[in-house]
């Protein structure tokens, strides 16, 4: 991809170097500026140059919401957002022996317990989209009928004592940088009785785990079937997350053989289908997060990928 519009790549251990294709074939996209993709330079000096104004630094990728959040206000630049194709969702240990995530009933009154406003504020300092199931409002595939499930910690305290797992601890895995967002979920199950403490993903996670914290791509009509519905639920997917579900099968089946022109609508069935069940927690879907300096007019792509070769820099 990086040889398509640029005519020399001087690739050595500490930086690579991108120089413009004069004659690229389409004008459009034809490369106007000598970019340097610097492998040496931590995150943190990055980000510091960035706000500091210093010219070494013009673009740091894939920031935190915490690293975004503590961007000093700087005359020299600012923290740029995009809606990525990604979700940020919980995925239920169904596996376990006797998980009693196994039962719709608990998985929604969980679901009911988390109020994820309050968790993309709090755990993300508001840096992403709520929403109602696995794709996000707008996209295709979405149903805009469909609304994120509503906040009803009364209702949840009731189905959850009445199943037995009132007053639990749940443990949740999670890469380090959603720790604050378990920190927000842990104030929310307070409400019902509950709670959760946090695992590092980087850990070997207990056998009697929850809840995984997951970050996945949501539908792209690149592919006949939404790839986070295969992983969840696919019966070929290579990493189904709990027991078989027929009735999902059946709507996968369904959803391989409908004319492209019909796909939409069958999505929406999938998608209709997850929410109603609770496959999943819901959460939300965070933003991709830049810190850019003001010496360069910086436009992302429209991926959850930061790779330097899908992006538009104007210097």
């Amino acid at each position: 991809m990086l040889t398509e519009g640029v005519s020399l790549i001087d690739s050595r251990s500490d930086r690579v170097v991108m120089e413009p294709n004069p004659t690229y074939w389409n004008p459009a996209r034809r490369p106007t500026v000598r970019i340097v993709y610097d492998n040496v330079i931590g995150k943190d000096e990055g980000i510091k140059s960035v706000a500091a104004g210093d010219g070494r630094v013009d673009v740091v990728f894939d920031l935190t919401p915490a690293e975004a959040k503590s961007f000093p206000d700087s005359a020299h630049g600012k923290i740029q957002t995009k809606k990525a194709k990604t979700i940020l969702t919980g995925v239920f240990n169904e596996n376990r022996p006797a998980s009693p995530w196994r039962n719709p009933e608990a998985r929604r009154a969980l679901n009911l317990a988390i109020d994820q406003a309050f968790v993309l504020e709090h755990g993300a300092h508001g840096y992403g989209t709520v929403i109602p199931a696995f794709i996000q409002p707008g996209r295709y595939g979405a149903d805009p009928d469909m609304k994120p499930m509503p906040h009803d910690p009364e209702g949840a305290k009731r189905t959850l004592d009445g199943l037995g797992l009132g007053g639990r601890e749940l443990v949740f895995v999670a890469s380090p940088a959603w720790k604050g967002v378990v920190d927000a979920i842990d104030q929310c199950l307070a409400k019902v009785g509950m709670g959760c403490h946090f695992v590092s993903a980087k850990d070997e996670p207990p056998a009697e785990f929850d809840v995984k914290l997951e970050w996945y791509f949501d539908w792209t009509p690149q592919y006949p079937v939404a790839c986070v519905h295969r992983e969840f639920f696919g019966r070929d997917a290579t990493l189904r997350q709990g027991p078989e579900d027929p009735k999902f099968d059946a709507l996968y089946e369904k959803l391989l053989h409908t004319p492209e022109t019909e796909t939409e609508g069958v999505v929406r069935e999938v998608e209709r289908y997850l929410q109603d069940e609770a496959k999943a927690l819901f959460l939300y879907s965070p933003f991709t997060l830049f810190a850019v300096s003001d010496r360069v007019e910086f436009t992302p792509y429209d991926t959850c990928m930061s790779e330097l070769a899908e992006t538009r820099i104007k210097g």
